[in-house]
């Protein structure tokens, strides 16, 4: 390393992101019995279906499969790909129930075994089991024991688990989350019993959190705790959404429909309190694939929406928490059947995982920059990199806040791309994920003065995005009137790239659009619309089922 280099350090995660880790994907007796046998968190989540034209269901794995967490090498692969993203360790949910544990199996290997070397705590997820999968005391699979002695007990249950050399501290003390605090009959004794019991153990006390999920006003400082955990979506906070306004709605169709950016905004504007608060957020929810038709889910959620919350979070624990207790926690590191996941999926690769570490390893990198440079000190070009890239990701929600989404706007034009003596083909497949920034409905009606908004993707396997020209096409059935627009946001699709792998990564690269397109030169009719792709070499194009009409 030169001296360039050295002087312009790597950018660290100023806080400490814990994801919440759910143990339920390896078989058990209980489950074997209530849902049949073999069942396991992956059976919900591969039966999912669509509730309405363009819901994501199923989420379905990519590079770490359909594991079984008995086996070794899936539990370090976790911790690996977490590690390399920036989480700093795993909260395990831990199912005590009284003289029964449940699920425990994972985490007494990791236990046992001392690897994965990757941080951890545990969350007491102290609530019953019932058929409905929501903690309530409906049908009953196994109730949750909330005597006195269960709780005065359960610290030495956990013991061993809180002295375990990985286990996540602040100031030297175990970190303990208990999910529903309201269900102790006096909280503040058995805080004291814990502490008293962690001490004469030797460890130099506890840190104590409580989730405000289902006590979603629980003040730490009244039930003996130190902290308070925010646990989004709870409670709940996102505007509703019509479900009726959702195209091709289910019609059995009985839960609720939320909006991911306002629950963002509401998270966001809430007010300080004057106890500790380890702030929460969110990849997405959506429970289909246990509620199917009865299911709640959110609508609008985002790598990039994510990575926004996750940035102004950190930037919030940084200002109000000090070093120590600069912790936020995300849900979830594979809530598989409740869509809160960052391990990669087919639809969006490791887009979440890449959110995360820019949101958290590069927060303030960008200022970090024009800090070093301001100093005088030298700084390589491969030193800098992490920084600029940073910036450009800043100026590009600069533009967003301005009302300016991807490339300015561009206006049809009669005619077709000039192409002249180049081969045709009609190999592009052409996908649109939005029109108008909501969901594809088949047909959309725009007056002349109106703008068209389109976002998807556009794949050729003879066609490398990046050294072609595009074109958004407008096509009057008969072929007589032709309007085209030229596309110039090309963006990266990992989802597209992961379902076409056995493609040349070439012309799987930016095969991503987004783009703005006035209407004033289109004569009123009917269109056709399809994206054309002029290569040196070739012209492709592909035609959607999709209909203008411009009034």
């Amino acid at each position: 390393m030169n001296a360039a280099d050295s002087a312009a350090p790597t950018p660290a995660p100023e806080v400490r992101a814990i994801a919440y880790y759910l143990p339920q994907f390896h078989p058990t007796p209980e489950n074997d019995e209530w849902w049949g046998k073999g069942f396991t968190e992956w059976t919900n989540v591969v039966r999912a279906r669509p509730l309405f034209t363009g819901h994501e269901q199923p989420h379905l794995p990519t590079e770490l499969g359909f594991y079984d967490l008995r086996v070794p090498e899936v539990r370090k692969a976790q911790a690996e790909l977490a590690r390399e993203h920036g989480i700093h360790g795993f909260c395990y949910y831990y199912y005590s129930f009284g003289e029964k544990r449940l699920l425990e199996r994972p985490l007494m290997e990791v236990l046992a075994s001392g690897e994965p070397d990757f941080p951890f705590c545990i969350c007491w997820a102290n609530e019953t089991w019932s058929r409905r999968w929501d903690g309530s005391e409906a049908q009953v699979l196994v109730a949750q024991d909330d005597s006195d002695e269960h709780y005065r007990g359960f610290i030495d249950e956990v013991m061993p688990i809180l002295q375990d050399r990985r286990y996540i501290r602040v100031e030297g003390r175990p970190v303990l989350l208990v999910y529903r605090v309201g269900r102790m009959k006096d909280p503040a004794a058995i805080a004291r019993h814990w502490r008293l019991r962690a001490e004469a153990e030797g460890l130099p006390g506890l840190y104590l959190c409580a989730v405000q999920s289902h006590d979603p006003n629980v003040d730490p400082r009244q039930v003996g705790f130190d902290a308070a955990v925010e646990f989004p979506p709870s409670p709940w906070h996102g505007r509703a959404i019509d479900p009726r306004t959702l195209p091709g709605l289910d019609p059995d169709f009985t839960g609720s429909v939320f909006d991911y950016q306002d629950l963002v905004s509401r998270y966001l504007q809430r007010e300080t309190p004057a106890y500790r608060l380890l702030r929460g957020v969110m990849t997405d929810w959506d429970n289909t694939p246990r509620r199917g038709s009865s299911s709640f889910f959110f609508r609008g959620s985002t790598p990039r929406a994510y990575e926004t919350w996750l940035r102004a979070t950190a930037s919030w624990t940084r200002a109000h928490n000090p070093p120590q207790e600069r912790i936020l926690f995300i849900n979830a590191w594979n809530e598989w059947a409740e869509g809160a996941h960052l391990e990669p999926d087919q639809r969006h690769g490791r887009a979440w995982l890449e959110a995360t570490s820019r949101g958290l390893a590069r927060a303030e990198a960008w200022r970090a920059a024009l800090e070093l440079l301001r100093s005088g000190a030298p700084v390589s070009a491969e030193g800098l990199r992490p920084y600029l890239e940073d910036l450009e990701m800043a100026l590009e929600r600069v533009d967003r806040a301005g009302g300016r989404p991807g490339e300015p706007r561009t206006e049809f034009r009669a005619g077709v791309p000039q192409a002249q003596g180049r081969p045709a083909s009609t190999d592009c497949v052409v996908h649109f994920d939005q029109f108008q920034g909501d969901e594809p409905r088949g047909r959309v009606e725009l007056r002349s003065t109106d703008e068209l908004r389109v976002k998807g993707w556009a794949l050729s396997p003879k066609v490398e995005p990046v050294r072609c020209a595009a074109f958004v096409m407008l096509t009057s059935p008969n072929g007589e009137r032709v309007f085209s627009a030229p596309l110039k946001a090309r963006t990266r699709r990992p989802d597209v790239a992961f379902r076409n792998r056995n493609l040349d990564p070439k012309v799987t690269d930016f095969v991503g659009f987004e783009g703005r397109f006035g209407c004033a030169a289109v004569a009123p009719g009917e269109y056709r619309l399809s994206v054309t792709q002029v290569a040196q070499d070739r012209v492709v194009s592909g035609q959607s089922e999709h209909r203008i009409i411009v009034r």
